[in-house]
Parts: C-alpha cells; sequence; structure tokens
C-alpha cells in the first residue's frame, strides 16, 4: 500500500452546516471535482464563526465567517473521471507527480515521477477515503446523473434548481442551490471530425478476451465485413465498410492492431501513444496523420550523449523552469509582452540543435510546425515521444561528426526490425475501393505519400474532445465565457467552471486546485474579484480550434497573487527560513509553495518543500541548475529591475501610473446567496 504524506484525517463526524450555510453542487466526480469540495469544506473549518460551524458571526481571524453545505453528483459509480473510464492499458500521466499531486497528499519521494493511470486513481479514490469527503459532505451522490439545471424562479430558494434522476433506481428529484461548480471536464464527449468514406463508430467500448481466438476476438470487438464484395452499410461500399472505426476514448485492447493496417487520426499524445501500441503489437503497417504538425518534447528530459559522456538525469520537464523572476515578481510589462516565451524559445531551439540536430522538437525530424507557430508559446507540447524513432525513419539525415559530439538515445525498447510509422496529412475522404485519399497540402509527408494505395482496416480518432453542456439552461454562461481568470463570469461568479484550461506544459488537476481556492475565497467574500489583465493565455492563431490554452507557471502565479498566496521573500525568509526561501525561488510553480502562507496556509507544505521539491532540484545538478536556474534569474532579474525603473520614470513625468500596471487588483466583493438570504 502506498503511503501518501498528508496531514491528519479530519474529525469522523458529519459536518452540520447551518440552516443559512451557502449550498454548492458539485458536478463531477474527477480530480478537479475532488478537490472543489475538499476546497470548500476547508473553507467552512478555517472561517467558521469563532472556530464554531453554523454561527453568523464574524470568523475568529477576523474576517466574515462562512459556512457551506456540498454536495457531488457524478454518474458512474466510482470517482476517477476520465483518467479511469476514458483511459486505455499502459497509459500514464504525461505531468509529473511532483506537479499533479495535490499540495497537501504528496506521493512518496520513492515513488516513480509518472503515475500509471490505475495508480492515479487509487491515488484519487485515497484521497477521498483520507480527508473523508462523503462523510463531510451533505450529499454524496455517485450513479447520479444531471438532468437539468435552470435559473431559480422569483419565489423559489437559492439561485440555481438542479434535477437529477439516480440511473440505479430510476428516482428522480430536485435541490436548490447558491453557487455550482461544473467539473465535467475536457476530456468527456469524444470529438468525431466527419470524413467522406469512413463508416461510423463501433458502439461501446472495444474489449476483447486474451484466451479467445483470433476468429472470435475480431467478432467480439466489433461486427465487420470481411468480403469486399459484400453490400454496402449505410451507402458504403464493401470495402469501406469492413474498417473497423474508433475513438481513442473506446479503445481498450491493444490486440486490435495485431497484423493489421492502422490508420491514426491525430498527433497529439493519445495519437502519439497509440502509435507506439500499434508497432508493439505487431500491426503490418501504421500511419498517423497530422493536421499541421505538432511540438515533441519528452516528458522526462534523458538520455543525451555529450563528448562520450552520458546523461542520465531522468528529470521531469515540467519541474525546470524556475519562480523567481519567470513566474513570481515579473513586472506586468515583462509578463504582457510574453518575454520569457520568446528567450526560452530561442534558446531551447540551438540546444536542441546541438543535442539532436534538428529544432523542430526533442529528436523531431518530421511533423514539424510552421515556424510562426514553432514555439511553446503557441502550442501544447506533446510529451509523449515513445513513437518519435519510429516516425523518424527514412527523414532523420545528420552528419556523422555532429552524431558523434552529441546525439540523442533511441528508447532501450527500440528496434529497426519493429514496423516503422508514416506520417501523412489527414484523410480528405475514403475512396470506395477503401483506398485513403489524404489531402495534398504540400509538406514533406504529403509528397511522401502521394501515390500511396493504403487501405486500413483499423481507423483510430486520436482527435481529442469537445466540450458539452447539454443539463444547462441557454441562460447560463459557458467557459468560453469566463472572463475572470477563465473561472467563472464576472456577470455570475456563482457559476465555476474548473479544470477547463489546458496547459501547455503542466497539469490540470493542480490547476484546479489553485481555482477552487480563488473561488471558495471569492464565495467567502475574502477577496474581491481580480480585475488585472491577464498575461497567461497561448498565443493561438485566429480560428485556432483549442482556444483555452495557457502557460501552467503563469496561470498558477496569477491565481496566488490574486489570493495573495504567493509568498513574499522576507516574509518567507523570516517564517521558513533561508533554505525553503532558496527552494521557493529555484523550483517550478509547485501547489504546495501557494501554502507556505497565505489564507490557504498549510502545515505540511514546508516539509513538502524542503524534502519533495527540493529533490528536483538537487537532481538537476550544478549545471542544471545553472542553465535553468541562475542564469535566467539573473537575466530576467535585470530585465524586471529595468521595467519597474522604467516605470518609475513614467510615473514621475507623467504623474500617474500606466494602464494594467498597479497591482491592487481586486474588484467588488459579490454575494451569491439566493432570495432566501434577502428575506431573512
Amino acid at each position: 500500500m502506498v503511503q501518501y504524506f498528508a496531514p491528519p484525517r479530519p474529525a469522523s463526524h458529519r459536518r452540520a452546516p447551518s440552516s443559512s450555510a451557502l449550498r454548492v453542487a458539485v458536478i463531477g466526480g474527477g480530480p478537479s471535482a475532488l478537490v472543489a469540495v475538499k476546497t470548500l469544506l476547508d473553507g467552512a473549518d478555517r472561517w467558521a464563526s469563532d472556530g464554531v460551524a453554523g454561527s453568523s458571526k464574524a470568523a475568529s481571524d477576523g474576517g466574515p465567517a462562512f459556512d457551506v453545505a456540498v454536495d457531488l453528483y457524478e454518474q458512474e459509480d466510482r470517482v476517477g473521471g476520465t483518467f479511469r473510464y476514458r483511459s486505455y492499458p499502459t497509459s500514464t500521466l504525461v505531468s509529473s507527480k511532483q506537479l499533479t499531486s495535490y499540495s497537501d497528499f504528496r506521493m512518496p519521494l520513492s515513488h516513480t515521477d509518472h503515475l500509471t493511470l490505475d495508480e492515479y486513481c487509487e491515488y484519487l479514490e485515497a484521497y477521498v477515503h483520507h480527508f473523508k469527503l462523503p462523510t463531510r459532505s451533505r450529499k454524496w451522490r455517485m450513479n447520479t446523473r444531471v438532468v437539468q439545471i435552470r435559473r431559480a424562479k422569483e419565489g423559489e430558494e437559492g439561485n440555481h434548481i438542479l434535477t437529477w434522476e439516480d440511473l440505479k433506481t430510476g428516482e428522480k428529484g430536485s435541490e436548490w442551490y447558491d453557487a455550482l461548480a461544473l467539473c465535467t471536464g475536457l476530456h468527456v464527449e469524444a470529438s468525431v471530425p466527419e470524413i467522406p468514406g469512413f463508416p461510423p463508430l463501433i458502439q461501446g467500448d472495444v474489449y476483447s478476451d486474451r484466451l479467445a481466438s483470433k476468429r472470435d476476438t475480431a467478432k467480439k470487438v466489433a461486427e465487420r465485413v470481411d468480403d469486399d464484395s459484400a453490400p454496402s452499410q449505410d451507402n458504403l461500399s464493401g470495402p469501406q465498410s469492413r474498417i473497423l472505426s474508433l475513438h481513442s476514448s473506446q479503445f481498450k485492447d491493444p490486440q486490435i492492431f495485431n497484423d493489421q493496417r492502422v490508420l491514426i487520426m491525430g498527433t497529439g499524445e493519445t495519437g502519439m501513444d497509440m502509435g507506439y501500441l500499434a508497432v508493439k503489437n505487431g500491426a503490418k503497417e501504421i500511419v498517423m496523420c497530422t493536421r499541421g504538425g505538432f511540438l515533441s518534447f519528452p516528458a522526462v528530459l534523458s538520455d543525451f550523449v555529450v563528448m562520450g559522456v552520458k546523461f542520465e538525469g531522468k528529470l521531469p520537464i515540467d519541474g525546470l523552469i524556475s519562480n523567481l523572476f519567470e513566474t513570481a515578481w515579473v513586472h506586468p510589462w515583462v509578463a504582457s509582452s510574453r518575454l520569457r516565451w520568446f528567450v526560452s524559445d530561442f534558446g531551447l531551439k540551438r540546444v536542441l540543435w546541438v543535442l539532436t540536430g534538428t529544432q523542430a522538437g526533442c529528436s523531431q525530424w518530421v511533423g514539424e510546425l510552421p515556424p510562426e507557430r514553432l514555439g511553446r508559446a503557441y502550442v501544447f507540447l506533446n510529451k509523449s515521444a515513445k513513437a518519435m524513432p519510429y516516425l523518424n525513419r527514412g527523414y532523420k539525415k545528420r552528419h556523422w561528426l555532429a552524431e558523434s559530439f552529441a546525439r540523442y538515445l533511441d528508447p532501450p525498447d527500440y528496434s529497426e526490425d519493429e514496423t516503422h510509422i508514416d506520417l501523412a496529412p489527414f484523410p480528405h475522404h475514403l475512396r470506395a475501393d477503401g483506398v485513403v485519399e489524404f489531402t495534398r497540402n504540400g509538406r514533406k509527408e504529403d509528397l511522401r505519400m502521394r501515390g500511396r494505395n493504403f487501405k486500413p482496416d483499423v481507423a483510430i480518432y486520436a482527435t481529442g474532445y469537445r466540450q458539452s453542456f447539454p443539463f444547462l439552461a441557454e441562460d447560463y454562461p459557458l467557459p468560453n465565457q469566463a472572463d475572470v481568470r477563465d473561472l467563472f463570469s464576472s456577470t455570475d461568479p456563482s457559476v465555476a467552471f474548473l479544470g477547463f484550461v489546458r496547459p501547455g506544459v503542466g497539469g490540470i488537476p493542480p490547476i484546479a486546485e489553485l481555482q477552487s481556492q480563488l473561488w471558495t475565497l471569492v464565495l467567502a467574500k475574502r477577496i474581491g474579484i481580480p480585475v488585472t489583465p491577464p498575461h497567461y493565455r497561448l498565443l493561438q492563431a485566429p480560428g485556432a480550434r483549442i482556444t483555452y490554452g495557457v502557460d501552467h507557471s503563469a496561470y498558477s502565479s496569477q491565481l496566488a497573487r490574486d489570493m495573495k498566496s504567493d509568498p513574499a521573500l522576507l516574509a518567507l525568509a523570516r517564517e521558513h527560513g533561508l533554505f525553503v526561501l532558496a527552494i521557493y525561488c529555484l523550483g517550478a510553480a509547485f501547489t504546495p509553495f501557494y501554502r507556505l502562507l497565505g489564507p490557504w496556509k498549510s502545515e505540511i507544505a514546508p516539509e513538502v518543500a524542503r524534502y519533495e521539491l527540493w529533490d528536483t532540484i538537487e537532481r538537476r545538478g550544478i549545471g542544471g541548475n545553472l542553465m535553468m536556474g541562475i542564469i535566467p534569474m539573473i537575466f530576467y532579474g535585470w530585465v524586471n529591475a529595468m521595467a519597474w525603473l522604467l516605470e518609475g520614470v513614467w510615473v514621475m513625468v507623467t504623474g500617474r501610473q500606466r494602464a494594467g500596471v498597479a497591482s491592487k487588483g481586486m474588484g467588488r466583493l459579490v454575494e451569491v446567496r439566493g432570495a432566501r438570504a434577502a428575506e431573512k
């Protein structure tokens, strides 16, 4: 059994919120929902009136008292969300345990840096158990579907009326709430492009009996026509209808690749996983399709040889950026320019060219992005890189002298004897004879695939997901209308969208924790609505399919500043010592740092910093800390100092601050209680 590092378990008795407690519905059962429930409950415990939940007086710290009654709704029978119900064998998290773990429930140092999805689901269940979330909540409704959410009408209690249905018993009911936390996630409803000629997706998940014969297994995974002369299905020809089509969320068993021609549409992390599994499970031919390229970088920085010296640091890349002057204590002018992104991209491309021979990505010789989009300021890093050696075959051309000076080592399980992966543009259509016609876009992968007659047996859509809220009434905001930190709308703070941003490098669960903390503070009237301009969004092109990308460290640091959880350097040194101060300055934007001081101060955060987070710095070594810590800190410190100096001159000359520079960024306090509060 894994021994997690956490504070003592809460009291075993169920909380008894007062009749005037804020009633909040949390919808979902994944990481965002679980941390939202815990954060709301912890807030009520912290800011109970004079330390007693249920009273209406001021809290013991002199601030407003806060009491809450939380209900959770999840349509599945277990927590875990996408990580449990839309996963596939051998899949692992691409964000590290140091970044992904909740701030006060930490994985042991001895555990591997990247958890399997099964391990992560066990972690989530342990989190629920340790903090007694079901018994501390008012209601914990599993196997319950949210049918509808509408605004409360005049005379009804609360702000929102939620209708639910128990999927086991068929029972239905309604509840009123003051506030809603929508945590249904980015990865629920499959996004499947319509490509002429391809058959519809199979129904349900793909399971097979590993002990069955190949013929029996084929029947169990799907009904499909093997005879090219068979009658058409839904106006498709026999060769078209015989293809097994599925979305990656339906994929469960890699045996379907065995001895098959496989088409994978999508070159994100899931597409790369599918390609690798197809190789390892004996696919005859594999073609992977990309829309416009990708940026490949392994989740773990390792396996380089420079002048005969092998580097095996095994460093997760999401822990390499330092806080001081890169994400913390950054002048707004510098932040708005995104200077850090462009400078780091410039330096990283040159380092990659020396080490691997290409600037397109880490040992990436095909599928490169166009120059105007090549960089972490524009796209999500693809951190699943196991398929890259098989894609590179036939494209990698590097002089032996450069290779002898420095080179990137392929994974130890890579073999030249295995099936390679061809890269192609997205299909334009599927011909009646079952041959894929790829889009002509003039890229080198297009030119290479022209004239190739590829007839897939299996087609997998690794095309991601789309957001859907069928239960919300039309007058509710959607995530793209959440203009306050991409979390809630300034016109309706009572509806929060937790976990609906995607970091370029990082993880959604730690972001959801910080979002939960900010929203709870707003509900508790401990802070006002943040109003300073945001400088954390990725620079996406007009018309981009995904527009909710953020820089993980910039976004996390912004939320921490909004909450006054970002530790002041002198205060941090006085309370926790110079060692913890140095760890904070050199470390990445890990959530425990934002619980060293401030409204969510944690008793275990200093120890987490001294041991676990110090380990991420120590593993970089002297050279790594110089390159990724000290030198950038000196450079960006100088840049920020110049910005503060220029601002001082600006203020002296004009007598006013430049718009958007003011650090005091809190707007009005909000009241989210429904009509019942006004009546009382």
